[in-house]
């Protein structure tokens, strides 16, 4: 005869190990630098106006818990902000810790070809981002 309760902690026992083992390979697959393929805010496509205020946008999440943003802010000013990232909820989000903010973006999907990160601005606005990793110029 079965044991239900065996079972049952044994099948959540798997969940909390699948869990993990998510949030591990997320954390490999991000490591690198991605840049931005398209950008969506509130639903709508808006590409061209995050290349315009955010120029040669690349983030670089380094294998030590660390990110690096670089971009040109209005493709004039060289900026370069970091801070610590880590993937939290089991994998199921994205946190980006710097000097002036915390952002948490929800990881829509994660391949080794793709990022696609949601985030709720908090002024009843959100965005979209599809990131994918930045090639390296010879």
């Amino acid at each position: 005869m079965i044991n239900k309760k065996a079972v049952t902690v044994a099948i959540l026992g798997m969940f909390i190990l699948l869990a993990g083992c998510k949030q591990v390979i997320y954390e490999k697959l991000l490591q690198g630098t991605w840049e931005v393929d398209e950008y969506y805010r509130n639903g709508v496509e808006d590409t061209p106006s995050f290349y315009l205020l955010f120029g040669d946008y690349a983030i670089t999440f380094h294998p030590d818990g660390y990110f690096t943003e670089t971009y040109k802010l209005t493709n004039i000013v060289p900026i370069t902000n970091s801070g610590t990232w880590a993937v939290i909820s089991g994998g199921d989000q994205l946190q980006l810790v710097d000097q002036t903010a915390t952002r948490t973006y929800s990881i829509a999907s994660l391949t080794g070809d793709e990022l696609h990160l949601y985030r709720d601005r908090g002024d009843g606005s959100n965005e979209e981002l599809v990131l994918e990793p930045k090639e390296e110029r010879s």
